[in-house]
């Protein structure tokens, strides 16, 4: 079975796909499959992605074959495991893009469900990080590994219109940039949330 080739980028313009989107489980299974290196996506099979997420197997079905439904991940192959038939699935993107013209559109209860979900899982992520001891703030870490220094911030300031144009601008771009990097296989995994927004 020739392995499908995952969509460079999935634009989200449905409101099936971002109810999706707005499980925190179902989100876990999606980065887990997208944690790989995009020249060769992750393939997992339940009892795979069930031992990785410390979920029972049980649980991920009715998450896997939603998730299948709108497409975002796929089987990648199928192979015999004591008679029975297992299927291995990848990502069936490398990137996952909001649309704004449908994100406009919808009701406030389902793109805030959505996002709740997907900043709930970033937050989960990193504090787990946090408390496993991968993302330490005392180390003493050399100038070839300051990668590994988080960059944290949470401001509210107010500058010209201008300047927040640039400021936009210029952040858009550095996004653009990380995620059209190549990925080396000595490469490291870099984790990036960012939001940017006037409340006005």
């Amino acid at each position: 079975m020739t392995r499908p080739t995952p969509l460079p980028v999935r634009e989200v313009d449905d409101i099936d796909t971002l109810k999706a989107l707005s499980d925190p489980t179902r989100l876990k299974i999606l980065r887990a499959l997208m944690s790989g290196p995009k020249q060769d996506p992750r393939v997992m099979s339940a009892k795979e992605l069930a031992d990785e997420l410390a979920e029972p197997q049980t649980k991920l079905y009715r998450h896997i074959k939603q998730l299948e439904a709108r497409q975002l991940i796929q089987v990648a192959e199928t192979r015999l495991v004591s008679g029975i038939v297992e299927h291995r699935y990848q990502t069936g993107q490398l990137t996952i893009d909001m649309s704004r013209d449908f994100l406009s559109g919808q009701a406030p209860d389902d793109t805030t469900t959505a996002f709740t979900a997907l900043l709930g899982n970033f937050v989960t992520d990193f504090t787990g990080a946090i408390e496993s001891g991968r993302i330490r703030f005392d180390e003493e870490i050399p100038d070839e590994e300051s990668y590994r220094k988080p960059v944290l911030n949470g401001s509210i300031v107010t500058v010209s219109r201008e300047k927040a144009n640039e400021y936009r601008a210029r952040l858009a771009a550095l996004i653009d940039d990380i995620l059209a990097e190549d990925e080396p296989a000595d490469g490291v995994t870099l984790s990036l949330l960012t939001v940017f927004y006037s409340p006005e």
